[in-house]
């Protein structure tokens, strides 16, 4: 018997759950930069709208033979109000401290101990980054590993409702298959990110 696809997989999940989806086989006219039209583009977007207003799943893989133009992740994207400024949230590494950017201080021994944040402003946006949301970002890169929470400025998505817009996205650099891991993530990361809009 044909093994399936990891696309093939996700949508078997999808329809087991009731979940709105679609992939790039279905989509014609997707919101594509025009040089990812020239690469070898899989994905595929489940639609979280019974969960809340704006929020997807996306599965998305890119392969090119231009170097620095693959690109691979999963992860839960939310439309949010106009962001303040660009952020990233990782777990800390060792290797942080030898990093080079100027990573964004909050004042909470718990978070900076933790976490590595990575901001255009020096000023912290508290209705993102405080000790309750932040914990839980950590509880679940215990179980989603590397995890990254990010905010992104009128920016490009696959995902018409996404594209152009502001948004926030909780998300890793494979795909999530495990079912069990899932309904995890997508459970922990959609409470998280509807406290974040």
């Amino acid at each position: 018997m044909k093994e399936k696809s990891s696309i093939e997989i996700l949508e078997d999940f999808a329809k087991r759950k009731e979940i709105r989806f679609y992939t790039n086989s279905s989509v014609k006219n997707n919101f594509l930069s025009p040089s990812k039209r020239f690469s070898s583009v899989k994905f595929i977007v489940f639609d979280l709208g019974k969960v809340s207003k704006n929020l997807f799943f996306i599965f998305y893989d890119s392969f090119a033979t231009k170097a620095q133009t693959s690109k691979t992740y999963s992860g839960l994207f939310m439309r949010t109000l106009k962001c303040k400024d660009k952020i990233k949230i990782m777990k800390r590494d060792w290797f942080d401290v030898i990093s080079f950017k100027k990573r964004l201080k909050t004042g909470d021994p718990f978070i900076d101990k933790h976490l590595t944040i990575f901001s255009e402003s020096d000023v912290v946006n508290t209705t993102l980054i405080h000790s309750k949301n932040m914990r839980e970002f950590i509880q679940i890169t215990e179980k989603i590993m590397p995890l990254e929470l990010m905010t992104f400025q009128s920016s490009m998505s696959i995902v018409p409702e996404l594209h152009g817009n502001d948004f926030i996205a909780l998300r890793t650099n494979t795909w999530i298959l495990d079912e069990k891991l899932l309904e995890y993530f997508m459970a922990k990361g959609s409470e998280l990110l509807k406290r974040m809009k």
